[in-house]
């Protein structure tokens, strides 16, 4: 019977600011208390003065004095190419230092080492698996790790392989919407069309759901990995920069411990006024001058942040309107509303659900907690003859290059998972050299705008035979080829060399935007009021 396993199978949300972890005893899902007692960990990795490896709460205290050495947002960078657009606008964005790891990807410089994004969400996991081992008095050896609906196929083989890399046998990637889902709905025999509204730190994802019984069939999906609670804060800091510069004509941005303070200031006055309507932003002796001392005192009222973050909350609310739309669907068709990350606790965004949808959300569903008690309650499933069926589909088309450079879809969006394409491999490029494909996911027909998931070479002989593009039931793609000699064949992905061609156009947009003087980077980061203070970070 489920909840009497030996060892428990563990539920992990690692979210960009946050993780939370839970598991399932006797069928009722609990989160995992960290090792400060709190119900959820900071994803912050650091190295402390003697080398040791810090994680959590004591990796996110030493942000001001250590900079260069702690490490904080990784899931925004995690499973992307270090050549891709988005990974060399976010470069600036980082008080640490982005390098090109030792696959072409996205890595870090951690104590003089070049660590893979993979490598420091593992020791994120690792302090996890310790923590709940610790807590539970049991080995801690299976899990069930959730990511954004919006993750490209690269960023779930990392986050798979950071869980391999902690020690987890990883025995499923879950979307986090799903998983929100599953917290709300699962053993309670429901039929309604659920939407699931996730603004995290980092991230925007809303999936709508169809609950029946314990079926759980995701009908579209969408969403923005550079839209979170980040953002918001973002705006504050800026609010508080540009009224110091108005002021004292001194720009704060220059003191990295000045700008620690703020963004500490920011964040908490974020969080009082989704309580209370009017805070103080009190920082007293943040900077001198001719040895006097300087303060931020600046007030702020709920109504000035909302109309400072107004767009990004509306942002939202357009993804949510696409995505109904894709299936034919109206606001009046959603049964319930289920809030998911920090930031949906903001009173703009409940009023904003109200107004759009014309009910209130769901009460009663935990949007820190839920993520990880739907993962952990999956687990706990996983092998129960009542257990649950998870419908899931595709958040981005996946398909392959053109001779022209343009995307060709092979996997639409939101095709059910899982599923299998099959198309016939083109000549070669050149005659008798190999066939070359080169696989991105994306929404753009430009090839610049999607990520480069990797390139497949077969032999030029097999021009006009089968070639299989398959969703497994975590959406991790799988590529098999119809060999003469061994029939149905998997073809690894290569992804250590980004195309030439893709090389080309990145160098051009790059050109292109410091002639039109735009350095900013892509999705809402690109906003940053006077001073854009994360550039300088």
């Amino acid at each position: 019977m489920a909840g009497n396993r030996e060892k428990p199978i563990l539920g992990i949300d690692l979210g960009t600011t946050n993780a939370c972890v839970a598991h399932v005893r006797s069928r009722i899902p609990r989160v995992v208390p960290t090792d400060r007692g709190s119900l959820i960990l900071p994803t912050v990795v650091a190295l402390g003065e003697k080398g040791d490896v810090l994680v959590g709460g004591v990796a996110k205290d030493q942000l001001v004095t250590n900079p260069k050495n702690t490490i904080y947002g990784a899931k925004r960078l995690i499973g992307r190419k270090w050549s891709s657009k988005v990974v060399q606008e976010l470069r600036n964005y980082y008080s640490y230092d982005i390098v090109e790891g030792p696959n072409g990807e996205a890595a870090v410089m951690l104590g003089g080492q070049v660590r893979t994004l993979p490598q420091v969400s593992a020791m994120v996991l690792a302090h996890i698996k310790k923590i709940a081992e610790a807590f539970l008095q049991k080995p801690c050896e299976e899990a069930i790790i959730s990511v954004p609906a919006y993750y490209s196929d690269a960023q779930r083989q990392a986050v798979r392989e950071a869980g391999r890399l902690a020690g987890f046998d990883v025995k499923r990637i879950v979307n986090e919407p799903t998983a929100a889902a599953l917290a709300y709905g699962f053993s309670r025999g429901l039929d309604q069309k659920v939407l699931v509204y996730d603004l995290g730190g980092g991230t925007f994802d809303v999936s709508v759901l169809q609950l029946s019984g314990n079926v759980f069939e995701v009908l579209a999906t969408g969403g923005d990995t550079f839209l979170g609670g980040v953002d918001f804060d973002n705006r504050i800091i800026d609010f508080v920069l540009e009224d110091f510069w108005r002021q004292h004509k001194i720009d704060l941005a220059q003191s990295p411990i000045a700008m620690q303070r703020v963004k500490k200031g920011a964040e908490a006055a974020k969080i009082d006024l989704s309580l209370i309507p009017n805070v103080v932003i009190d920082l007293p002796f943040i900077e001198e001058r001719k040895g006097r001392p300087l303060d931020v005192r600046l007030p702020l009222s709920r109504q000035q942040l909302h109309e400072l973050t107004i767009d990004l909350v509306e942002r939202t609310f357009q993804i949510c309107h696409e995505v109904l739309a894709e299936k034919g669907l109206r606001p009046e068709d959603i049964d319930e509303i289920i809030l998911v990350g920090g930031q949906s606790r903001m009173p703009l965004v409940q009023q904003k659900i109200q107004e759009h949808f014309g009910k209130p959300a769901r009460k009663g569903v935990h949007p820190d907690e839920c993520v990880a008690l739907g993962a952990a309650l999956l687990g706990d499933s996983l092998d129960q003859i009542d257990s649950v069926t998870l419908v899931d589909v595709l958040s981005m088309p996946i398909g392959i290059a053109t001779p022209t450079q343009h995307f060709r879809k092979i996997l639409d969006k939101n095709l059910t998972i899982p599923s299998t394409k099959s198309f016939r491999l083109p000549p070669p490029r050149e005659p008798g050299q190999p066939i070359e494909i080169d696989i991105y996911q994306g929404e753009s027909d430009v090839l610049v705008d999607n990520e480069f998931l990797g390139s497949i070479r077969l032999p030029a002989a097999a021009t006009g035979r089968r070639i299989d593009f398959r969703l497994d039931e975590e959406c991790l793609l799988k590529v098999s080829f119809d060999d003469p000699a061994k029939g149905m064949t998997e073809v690894e992905l290569a992804t250590r060399d980004t195309p030439e061609g893709l090389k080309k156009a990145l160098a051009e947009d790059a050109r292109k935007r410091q002639a039109s003087g735009d350095e900013s980077p892509a999705g809402e980061e690109r906003r940053g009021g006077l001073f854009g203070w994360l550039k300088r970070g």
